[in-house]
């Protein structure tokens, strides 16, 4: 009987160990659970926070972009360079995909069209290409090629001869 008695006991203590680490990994699952959700919360909170800097900055910029105070100078500087090359960049795209540049939203508009798709503003017209005047091309014949090939191979010839 004391086998049976200590087998018992043994198989309550094991139960006893089990229920403690069960409930240790709930608690342990629970607590990352909620560390996850407050570190996304708190990212959700920087970016809202760095996108309001952002518009601040932009704000500043549109009001101030002709100021020349000396701790912004350099920024506005920055900031407009920036903005010319982008320009400048997304002109060149355009012109790899045969369109334009909306002067009014700054959005694609393919050749031809004469409406921005995106915000409806009409199109300066794209200039006229003045047609090309033909000039006669200046042909040579296969053996006036070989005849100039000759002639320059014997000029340096000629003068090292003269030496």
């Amino acid at each position: 009987m004391e086998m049976k008695e200590r087998l018992f006991k043994l198989g309550g203590d094991v139960k006893h160990t089990a229920g403690k680490l069960a409930k240790g990994a709930v608690d342990g699952s629970k607590k990352m659970a909620e560390k996850v959700r407050i570190k996304n919360a708190i990212s959700h909170a920087e970016s809202r926070l760095n996108a309001a800097y952002m518009e601040i900055g932009k704000k500043y910029e549109e009001l101030h972009e002709n100021d020349t105070e000396s701790e912004f100078a350099e920024l506005l500087g920055t900031a407009a360079d920036a903005k010319a090359q982008i320009v400048e960049l997304k002109t060149e795209l355009a012109a790899v995909d045969s369109a334009s540049i909306c002067p009014n939203c700054g959005k694609y508009v393919q050749e031809g069209q004469r409406f921005c798709p995106a915000c409806g503003t009409k199109q300066p017209e794209p200039p006229e290409e003045a047609p090309e005047e033909e000039t006669p091309a200046e042909e040579e014949t296969a053996g006036e090629v070989v005849e100039e090939a000759a002639a320059e191979e014997a000029a340096p010839a000629e003068t090292e001869d003269a030496e």
